[in-house]
């Protein structure tokens, strides 16, 4: 109780306060009692001190109002201030639940007002440090969940506020006290910017041009300036035009840390960075510079030199004399852009590395595509570099941060590139240092920390991840640099390590209830949330499993090394989602992992449920399936999709656990997740549910088509993408049916496939739990539900993939009943004339008739349709003669035998096969029969054309085709 008296005696005294003076020695005493007393700072807030601190702000702020034309606060206020911000810094060093009371009042919106004034360096940088405070320890927007509240950065980033930024960075001077203001207020901008919004408008604010100009001092006060005929005076002694060099007590690790937040992600920012015209005289791009009279021209258009050429500069940068010489591998070595290739064939597509979808098409042969490609690189890019060999700690990870940004952003050359996996990987493999005794909260020295306030170790394997992402080379050197050790050893520390829970201290009584008055704004503790130190160890684990996923897509080794360390556990439970729970005190305590956490495990999963030899076991006994099959009933949009893309992978021919994905319910629910408005949620749904029919039974197959409904089926494969009005999704637009957001088939409508009905718990589906990362790289709606978006190439995808889930099932043993029942429900003459339909170019309107174009149909759909009917024409008779009876399908087949894809060429050698194959001596007369209906359209000409083709492939299928032919004695 002696605790509560000097509580209440101490804000009677703030209160009865007269003048400034008065008010500055109870606050001082407020100050002293409240530092290292967790107690007593709850009974203070119970007793109002947060409410008395925004009167004091708002009354400071009112006589600084009245003094509006003087140049500085007065310097008793200007105490005042500054001890009302220290008292607010100690209060929010506990926690959210410290935090909490004060965003109930107006005490931030008071703090952050006086950013914008004139106010003097001591107590503006006591306020920075205060808002940092807060930015560290803001509570949960909704209490039990993880995202953090936006209040603070809603106040920083507003029209009125957002100045600030440029004001205080753009006037720190050669004085200490500045120069700690600048680096505290760009600490608060990469603690709180989040969204995509928040950062054009710090760009539009001209903070994107200040630090660049910023960077350059450092360049400067280094002396690393290139030499260069536009920097320097005539007598080439007195530097022009070059900003002053940066005093020796500023850093440069807080100016790299607020770009990489800024450029990651936008070209358009990059290049505002890139070609600032102080970055330009202060590292002016170097080129390499021929005679005229050494460039040669080829007859196919590309230059060349000649073999006496010597460039009067031979660096890419004005950095590369200073970086060791890294090896050329062996594929850079075999590529030789200035030569034409040998033959004129287009290599097979590859497929892609990344788990991203593929595009349509196939790339058109272009002999100079990488001269055209290659980009003109500033000399930042090698500046960078040195920086990265050069430094230590943290300096160096955020000039790699940088760096990985601008060579995701396709601002690196590209042989450039290729020497990351020697210069770049090694140092921050090395870097990979798991030690827990670094890590420990209760020392914090500001060296070892990024502006974010993480260690900047943590933040080293979500750097790495960017970088080695679907390049073998970066990721083999990377697992010879012991990476996957250092990244499993972190793994098990995040939840190994101590408990985010916050320890209460001791009391020798139980201490009595206050009468508080629990009505006022302010006068309460909040009911807690995921800590400072939670939220970094959540951040590591996050970057671990991402930096995990970007070493096993590829090699079975790899994923074989990572099993062997035990993490596979791990990864299984960080793919549980956060829960709230009442622990001590009452306080809300969080348990489970956020969102983006949760993102990074499925990308881990899917990348170690490629394996195809010893992790199917270590996949069963993990029981990686139940996660995945309850994370897709989430209210989180982006949970809901990663989550199916892991089924996708898991319900593979090959996978030891498709047995456990194919169940009844799983096929419900992705069969009703293909009918959601979100394109991207319908793409990877019909993506899984074609995997799952691959090789199934009748009964599987048979479902999923009931749940589908043939007439949605019918809808989506007959509906050309590009007549999909703009806002609309493929499969929810047609004249016959109204224009809804979603579709569920009905219980009854299995008896009737035509009925399609709204389904009451489609998208959107109220509150969206969480935002998947609290930044603007995740497309979600945050009224709830998915982001509708799409473009024209997406509903081609998702066209292309029901192509291939028809193809899927008109395969294996039963593939004649499914024709059967699907061409049945159709109808047999739209089926085929779907199929046409898909397969003619378009006619285009343009302003005149002779401005109408025409459009060929995407390869992509083309591939899927043919396949389609090579599957059909490899069941029972009856459907093979229903194909060879569609004259004007096959004449339009015709057309692609001279296509540039060698696989569309092979597909149209497949249906002559089929359609001509004998599976018994009763079919012959059959056999015959189609062949003759071949022979009429003129297959006969186009295969003796194919059997000179370029490819091999084309050419023995065209002449098996011919041979089968031969054998039914119609051509000789």
């Amino acid at each position: 109780m002696a605790s509560l008296r000097l509580a209440r005696s101490a804000l009677q005294d703030l209160t009865a306060a007269d003048g400034s003076s008065g008010q500055l020695q109870a606050l001082k005493r407020i100050k002293c009692d409240l530092t290292g007393h967790v107690s007593r700072k709850v009974e203070y807030i119970q007793q109002g001190l947060i409410p008395q601190l925004t009167k004091i702000l708002a009354d400071v702020a009112t006589q600084q109002s009245a003094l509006a034309g003087a140049d500085a606060q007065p310097e008793q206020d200007g105490l005042v201030t500054t001890q009302v911000a220290q008292i607010l810094c100690v209060i929010a060093h506990e926690g959210p639940s410290f935090v909490q009371p004060l965003l109930e009042t107006d005490v931030l919106q008071r703090l952050v007002s006086f950013l914008l004034l004139h106010l003097p360096l001591r107590t503006r940088l006591a306020i920075l440090k205060c808002l940092n405070a807060i930015a560290d320890n803001l509570p949960p927007a909704i209490a039990g969940q993880w995202p953090q509240s936006a209040k603070l950065a809603d106040l920083l980033y507003s029209k009125r506020c957002i100045r600030c930024f440029r004001h205080i960075i753009g006037n720190a001077n050669a004085t200490l006290a500045s120069q700690q203001a600048c680096d505290s207020i760009l600490a608060l901008l990469c603690k709180t910017v989040t969204h995509e919004a928040q950062k054009r408008a710090l760009t539009e604010s001209g903070v994107l041009k200040i630090l660049a100009s910023r960077l350059a001092s450092f360049v400067v006060a280094e002396g690393l300036v290139p030499p260069g005929s536009e920097a320097f005076d005539g007598d080439g002694s007195i530097p022009s035009g070059l900003p002053k060099p940066a005093p020796s007590c500023a850093h440069l690790s807080p100016v790299l840390e607020a770009l990489c937040v800024l450029v990651e992600g936008s070209k358009s920012r990059a290049e505002i960075f890139l070609t600032d015209p102080t970055i330009k005289a202060v590292l002016p791009d170097l080129k390499e510079d021929f005679s005229p009279s050494d460039i040669r021209r080829a007859p196919w258009g590309a230059s060349y030199l000649s073999g006496a050429a010597v460039p009067r500069s031979r660096l890419h940068g004005p950095f590369d004399s200073l970086l060791p010489i890294a090896p050329i591998s062996e594929k850079a070595n075999a590529a030789q852009p200035g030569f034409p290739p040998l033959g004129s064939v287009t290599a097979m597509p590859k497929r892609r590395p990344s788990f991203l979808p593929t595009t349509s098409g196939v790339p058109n042969l272009n002999l100079n595509q990488d001269a055209i490609e290659d980009v003109q690189e500033s000399a930042v890019i090698s500046w960078l570099l040195y920086v990265v060999r050069e430094s230590r700690g943290r300096r160096r990870l955020l000039a790699a941060r940088l760096l990985v940004n601008l060579h995701n952003l396709h601002f690196v050359k590209k042989d450039r590139g290729s020497s990351f996996a020697s210069l770049l990987v090694p140092l921050l493999t090395r870097m990979l240092d798991p030690d827990p005794a670094q890590f420990d909260p209760a020392h914090q020295p500001s060296g070892l920390y990024l502006c974010a306030g993480t260690h900047y170790a943590w933040a080293v394997p979500a750097v790495l991840a960017a970088l080695i992402m679907d390049d073998r080379e970066m990721q083999r050197v990377a697992v010879e640099g012991k990476a996957i050790v250092s990244l499993s050893i972190g793994l098990k520390m995040t939840f190994e390590g101590i408990s985010s829970r916050k320890l209460s201290p001791w009391q020798p009584h139980k201490p009595d209830k206050m009468e508080t008055d629990t009505k006022t704004p302010g006068t309460r503790i909040g009911p807690g949330g995921p800590t400072w130190t939670a939220r970094t160890e959540m951040q590591y684990r996050e970057g671990c499993l991402k930096a995990l996923a970007a070493i096993a897509p590829f090699e079975e080794d790899y994923r074989e090394q990572i099993c062997n360390e035990s993490v596979l556990p791990y990864i299984i439970q960080a793919l549980e989602p956060c829960e709230a729970q009442v622990g001590f005190n009452q306080e809300i305590e969080i348990a489970g992992n956020s969102a983006s956490v949760i993102l990074a495990a499925c990308a881990a999963v899917r990348a170690l449920g490629r394996s195809v030899r010893a992790l199917r076991t270590k996949l069963i006994e993990a029981d990686v399936a139940k996660p995945i099959l309850k994370m897709m009933n989430s209210t989180n949009p982006e949970l809901r999709i990663a989550a199916t893309k892991v089924l996708t992978n898991l319900a593979m021919d090959f996978s030891a656990v498709k047995e456990s994905v194919g169940e009844s319910t799983v096929v419900k629910k992705l069969c009703e997740q293909a009918h959601s408005a979100s394109a991207r949620l319908r793409h990877e749904s019909l993506w899984a549910l074609k995997q799952l029919v691959l090789n199934a039974n009748k009964k599987l197959k048979q479902e999923v088509v009931d749940e589908l409904g043939c007439s949605w089926i019918k809808l989506l494969i007959k509906t050309d993408p590009i007549d999909i009005p703009e806002g609309e999704v493929i499969g929810l637009v047609e004249r016959d049916y109204p224009q809804i957001t979603t579709y569920r088939r009905s219980a009854a409508s299995v008896d009737n496939p035509q009925d399609i009905i709204m389904g009451e718990g489609s998208e959107p589906d109220g509150e969206n739990g969480e935002d998947a990362s609290g930044s603007s790289e995740i497309s979600v709606d945050y009224n709830g539900g998915f982001d509708a978006k799409h473009s024209v190439e997406d509903d081609i995808q998702i066209q292309a993939q029901l192509l291939d889930l028809l193809r899927n099932l008109f395969c294996g043993e039963n593939a004649s009943d499914l024709v059967r029942y699907v061409i049945d429900e159709m109808g047999q003459d739209d089926f085929f004339r779907i199929m046409l339909d898909r397969l003619r170019p378009r006619t285009l309107a343009g302003p005149t008739r002779k401005d109408n174009y025409t459009t060929p149909p995407p390869n992509t759909i083309v591939v899927k349709v043919l396949f389609v009917l090579v599957h059909i024409a490899a069941c029972d008779p009856k459907w093979r003669n229903a194909i060879a009876s569609q004259h004007a399908l096959l004449k339009q087949i015709l057309t692609f035998c001279g296509h540039a894809d060698r696989e569309i060429r092979s597909t149209c050698c497949w249906i002559a096969i089929n359609l001509t194959y004998e599976d018994d001596a009763n079919d012959r007369a059959g056999c015959r029969h189609r062949a003759i209906e071949l022979q009429k359209v003129g297959f006969v000409s186009h295969l003796r054309k194919m059997e000179t083709d370029s490819d091999l492939d084309v050419r023995e299928r065209a002449k098996t085709a011919l041979h089968l032919m031969m054998s039914l004695k119609l051509i000789a």
